[in-house]
């Protein structure tokens, strides 16, 4: 049985990340959609994504 590694899905993109990268990638990921979110008409800019809440279960 091969065992992955802890994964985090990122709240903006969707795609999945290391517990160690997430934290490199999410301020990129933000910034490319601010980049992105900036070119569209304004009629069809959206707000930006926050980050959800994280609880700890117990």
């Amino acid at each position: 049985v091969i065992r992955r590694p802890p994964t985090v899905v990122c709240y903006i993109c969707g795609r999945e990340f290391g517990t160690k990268s997430i934290g490199i990638h999410e301020p990129q990921c933000l910034k490319k959609w601010h980049n992105e979110n900036d070119m569209l008409p304004k009629h069809l800019r959206r707000p930006e994504p926050k980050k959800p809440e994280v609880r700890s279960l117990g």
